[in-house]
């Protein structure tokens, strides 16, 4: 994709750049994620997102997806949002402060119904998050993921263990899965663990540490929270220091 010239008006298709808004939307990519996604390279993604249809894209989705109760919400729990989100979708933190004052105003003028905008459904819901197994109680996860193809092909060599990923969240376990970009395509993407606690961040560096301490954490995958493991292998992990907590 290199050596390709900027793009000029024509090559601006109004659907790619609202292709392009809801997916920095939905979920978090870095530029070259898009450029490959997109198939241009990372100049033309940014030529894109400077555009005034990417930016009345990003204004329509803020504007529509929540009410405006919702929306003051949003922005109160959203750190440095300016900062934070700009970079997200693209833009500069001072076009994010002015869309947030438009969003206001245009709530408080009672132009959503007018502009008839419809909520465009998170594409996370899509992915079947049924959990192998699930153990705990809680309201916050811990999950293990994996590529069902990398998991049957490591056992038919007789390996026990598989790449896993091992994160975790407060969110929606859908939404925290579908923001990472995994590189497991949908249609191999197992759910093979999903943990239910309270204390998300003890849970997952008991697991993380003892993985790394064992030489099994993936130095070269994308991430930094892939290992050779396996659901089980997690499990008795956890077992194990709820046995020591009881001694």
């Amino acid at each position: 994709m290199k050596g390709r010239s900027p793009l000029n008006n024509n090559e601006i298709n109004a659907k790619t750049v609202k292709v392009l808004a809801e997916r920095c939307w939905w979920q978090k990519a870095t530029l070259k994620q898009l450029a490959l996604k997109f198939k241009l390279t990372e100049e033309q993604v940014d030529e894109l997102r400077a555009t005034t249809e990417y930016r009345t894209s990003v204004f329509y989705l803020m504007l529509g997806q929540r009410s405006a109760e919702d929306f003051e919400k949003w922005v109160a729990t959203y750190p440095d949002m300016n900062n934070r989100f700009g970079r997200r979708m693209g833009l500069p933190p001072k076009v994010v402060a002015k869309m947030v004052a438009d969003v206001r105003n245009a709530h408080a003028a009672g132009a959503v119904s007018a502009l008839n905008l419809k909520k465009i459904a998170n594409p996370s819901k899509k992915m079947n998050l049924n959990a192998e197994k699930t153990i705990g109680a809680g309201r916050h996860s811990v999950y293990l993921y994996y590529d069902q193809h990398k998991r049957v092909r490591a056992e038919s060599k007789g390996e026990t263990f598989f790449p896993c990923k091992i994160g975790r969240t407060t969110q929606e376990l859908h939404t925290r899965i579908y923001q990472q970009d995994t590189t497991v395509a949908a249609e191999r993407f197992k759910l093979g663990l999903h943990i239910k606690t309270e204390d998300p961040i003890f849970i997952e560096q008991i697991i993380h540490e003892t993985l790394k301490a064992r030489g099994q954490h993936i130095d070269d995958a994308p991430g930094r929270e892939w290992f050779l493991t396996a659901p089980s292998d997690v499990e008795r992990i956890l077992e194990k220091m709820d046995k020591e907590k009881q001694a």
